[in-house]
């Protein structure tokens, strides 16, 4: 099941999509976040099976971040056939990908991810060099979560603000110790 949610914002949207237990979790936490609330228009669709997802404003280009978790046990290929449209008008699209299992399903949604998005983010278990696990499985899942809602906003941010509005300020001088 794919939660497809829309942000509108300024007369521009940014489509979050996420399938899997810790994607939902994730996604939910995204939506609930302040930066995302200010200003903003949130519409919220679920898609079953394998329904193709089309995002509202087929006229201009879009901006999808997309989260999965769970890639073992889902059917991505309507996922990524409207991705690539979307591509194919111009649209950026980056996956962020939560593995929780590398098998045979698994390596071949990665192969399919690759070919339709812009980008693709794999999180996997955070180890250090001696493949020592860097902290627990809760602690790892608070810290993909932290990362997931960053990303987000910084997507959604230079989506709404096109680069602009950071520049408004003036800039001053620097000074140079002597």
């Amino acid at each position: 099941m794919l939660h497809f949610s829309k942000i509108s914002s300024q007369g521009k949207d940014f489509n979050l999509i996420a399938s899997g237990a810790l994607a939902f979790k994730i996604h939910n936490k995204i939506l609930k976040d302040e930066s995302f609330l200010q200003g903003s228009k949130i519409h919220r669709n679920m898609l079953l099976g394998s329904a193709p997802a089309r995002a509202v404003n087929a006229d201009r280009r879009n901006v999808f971040y997309v989260i999965l978790s769970d890639l073992d046990k889902m059917n991505i290929e309507s996922l990524c056939s409207m991705i690539a449209q979307e591509r194919a008008k111009g649209s950026y699209a980056v996956c962020q990908v939560i593995p929780a299992y590398y098998n045979e399903p698994s390596f071949k949604a990665l192969k399919a991810l690759r070919q339709n998005f812009d980008e693709v983010i794999e999180l996997s278990k955070f180890n250090l060099g001696n493949s020592k696990a860097l902290m627990s499985a809760e602690q790892q899942q608070c810290l993909i979560t932290d990362y997931s809602l960053s990303m987000a906003r910084i997507m959604y941010h230079v989506c709404v603000n096109d680069g602009t509005g950071y520049h408004s300020q003036p800039v001053g001088q620097l000074a140079y110790a002597s």
